[in-house]
This record gives C-alpha cells, structure tokens and sequence, in this order.
C-alpha cells in the first residue's frame, strides 16, 4: 500500500481501528498519494484523508455504481490491461437479459422459488452456465469454494470480441448495466454532491492505468450490509477496469474485525468447511470418499 498513489477509504475507519495497517497509508501520503475517505462519520480517518466524501449510509452500490459509470463513459479503462487479464472481451449468450430488459430482473428468475436459473448466463458456444437446481447443496457445501481462485469451469476458448463493440460482449453488458447511475443519481441516493463525486472519479482513474495505481480499502463497514458482497463486487470491478489488480499499489484489501474474523474460515468454525477452506461432502454429491476428492481435485493436480 505504500507503493499506492492514491488510497481509497470506504466502509472502514482504518486510522482507529487498524493503527498498525494504517501507518502504510502514512507512508503512502509522504510520498504523496492522494488519500480519500467515503464514509457517514467523520473520524481520524476522515481527518488525516486529503478528501472527504460523506454518503448517506447504505448508498455505496449507487456511489460505486457511479464510478463504473465514469470510468465507461469516459473510455478511462486500462484498455490493454482490460483485454489481457479480464473476461471483458467475452461474448455471452444471446439468451442473457439484463435488468433493464425485463423490469429489475435478470433472465431466469424463478417466481415461485425465488431463485435464479442462471442457464442463460452462459458464455456464447458454452454448453450452460450453473443451474440453480443444487443451490441448497452449494449452501450446505460451501460449493462456491470449489473453484478456488481457478474461476468457474468454462471452455478452454471461448468467443471474443476484441474491439468490444459486439453488443454481448461483457463490456457492453456492464456499459449499459452502469449507464442508470449517473451523478444526478448518485447525488440523490447518496447525497454526495457532483462536485465531490467528480473529484473522486477524477483521482481514482487519474491514478491508475500504465504507470499508477489507486488501492481500495474496506472493512466491515461494508461486509455487514446485507447487500455487502455487492459493494465488494463493484469495488472489484472498478480496480479491474482500471488495471490496478496484482500490482504494487493496488488491489482490494479487506480490513477483517478484531475478533478472529478471518480466524474463523481458517480454523474453521463455518459448518460447511474442512480446514484448508475444503468444502464440506454432501451426500447427495459424493457417495464415496473418492468421488468428493475427485471433486476438489484441480484438473492439473495427479
């Protein structure tokens, strides 16, 4: 994080609450980085930050939103950074319907259950993506684990577009998914005024791209919002928009609680774990030990 040009504050009172984590940030603003800081309360952290956002609490889905928003609209994405490390040049299925298409929901959304089957989500010459049939499984298994940071199974080639004109590609998907949150919109839900939001958006994409790097940070002032796995979506998007994944000076890093929260998938207390963040067997999955190993097993591993 010293190595960071610009530091982004959200959900978290890191000067308090994470002291030690903090003198990075310090050591970041000596060398000069821009240090801001998106929170309902002004804090220490607020008070060390070169700028700071109050937002009305529960909004940053619409703040962040925003900043996609800007970053699209503006063509400010690490182009080539975009192309090579991020799936937006993929083409989805022609099945796939957006919220705006179909009233705030996305395509395969069972009424009756109240769950989603996500078959047309699949990427274009993909055979399906993930039913929703097994969703009680994934739950009970910690099935989304499975993957661990290989990623969801998916065709060894899949259909691109490298222009990221074609209209299913997943650029376009997320440009006109972003489009509704304008600064007017998030200066209503957020109440964080246009000149602010502006000044934001200006350093966070002016310190990133080929030569800069911008880190975002978050706590559990995010975590506990039951739409916090969406913040911290958002929050992914815009760094992998921006190229600032995997290097000095960037990433998304968790600020985990005092109380043994990480502790608590290492160890682990979760029932749907076996240490090592194994996922659990199910019997409706795994009728015999080997089948759960084969399960877990990477395709690369003998």
């Amino acid at each position: 994080m010293a190595n960071a040009d610009c530091v982004i504050i959200q959900g978290s009172n890191m000067a308090e609450c994470h002291p030690v984590g903090f003198q990075w940030v310090m050591e970041a603003k000596r060398r000069g980085a821009k240090i801001i800081h998106v929170d309902p309360r002004f804090t220490r952290t607020s008070a060390l930050a070169h700028t700071y956002v109050p937002i009305r609490a529960g909004t940053d889905i619409a703040f962040l939103g925003g900043v996609v928003n800007y970053i699209l609209s503006n063509e400010l994405d690490f182009r080539e950074y975009v192309l090579a490390y991020t799936n937006a040049a993929t083409i989805v299925s022609e099945e796939f319907q957006d919220t705006e298409d179909l009233d705030g929901l996305f395509s395969g959304f069972d009424p009756d259950k109240r769950v989603y089957d996500q078959s047309s989500w699949a990427y274009a010459g993909q055979d399906q993506a993930p039913g929703h049939d097994d969703s009680h499984v994934q739950r009970e298994t910690a099935g989304a684990l499975r993957h661990e940071s290989h990623g969801a199974p998916v065709p060894r080639h899949v259909e691109r577009d490298e222009t990221l004109k074609h209209p299913h590609c997943v650029y376009q998907i997320l440009k006109r998914h972003y489009a509704r949150y304008t600064p007017e919109v998030v200066e209503q839900v957020c109440g964080v005024p246009r000149e602010l939001f502006d000044e934001v958006c200006r350093a966070w994409t002016g310190n990133s791209g080929r030569e800069r790097t911008t880190a975002l940070v978050y706590s559990v002032g995010w975590t506990q919002h039951s739409v916090g796995v969406q913040y911290i979506r958002t929050g992914a998007i815009i760094q992998l928009l921006l190229g600032n994944m995997g290097r000095p000076g960037g990433g998304v890093m968790a600020l985990r609680g005092h109380a043994s929260i990480r502790g608590s998938t290492d160890i682990p207390t979760l029932f749907n774990l076996l240490p090592g963040y194994l996922p659990m067997p199910h019997h409706q999955m795994h009728e015999t030990f080997r089948q759960w190993v084969d399960g877990i097993r990477h395709p690369g591993q003998k």
